[in-house]
């Protein structure tokens, strides 16, 4: 679940362009690393529709963050199928409002974490309002070397726990 400290490395991931935050991030592949803000750190990468998908790393934990540019009821919880190379697997993602933009949180374990430190792509197959469901597939490469470093950056030595 989004803590408070996420707030605004999670904010800030959202919403800088891709020229300012290549000038704040450290690049891993397709992933850049930004932080720290409020002691947090983000490991995150984009589609060229400007779809997010990355995670956010405190002193304690690191959790993953899904933004599609779609709306979603805060505090509700959504299905969702990630497919990676390796695996394919159900998730359930938690809407929060992060500043002024709506993202899902979703759990590192039961395979995500796993999954991120292949070489790929993953997808997330969400459903929409309409019946209908929406994807969105990013690039792994860099994630295992991004993932990595956002943990060294706030302490943490070892694989994310959810």
């Amino acid at each position: 679940m989004l803590r408070t400290a996420f707030g605004p490395a999670l904010a800030a991931a959202l919403t800088l362009s891709p020229g300012a935050a290549a000038q704040q991030a450290e690049t891993y592949g397709d992933w850049m690393v930004q932080g720290p803000a409020d002691g947090a750190i983000t490991a995150s990468t984009a589609t060229p529709a400007g779809s997010l998908f990355g995670m956010v790393c405190d002193r304690l934990k690191c959790d993953a963050f899904f933004n599609p540019k779609i709306a979603c009821d805060d505090g509700h919880d959504y299905p969702a199928l990630i497919g990676s190379p390796t695996a394919t697997f159900a998730v359930r993602m938690h809407c929060a409002t992060v500043g002024a933009f709506r993202a899902f949180i979703l759990p590192l374990d039961g395979g995500l974490a796993e999954a991120m430190a292949e070489d790929g792509e993953l997808g997330i197959a969400f459903p929409l309002g309409s019946g209908q469901f929406g994807e969105a597939r990013f690039s792994l490469t860099g994630a295992a070397q991004a993932a990595a470093r956002a943990r060294e950056r706030v302490g943490l030595s070892r694989k994310p726990a959810a």
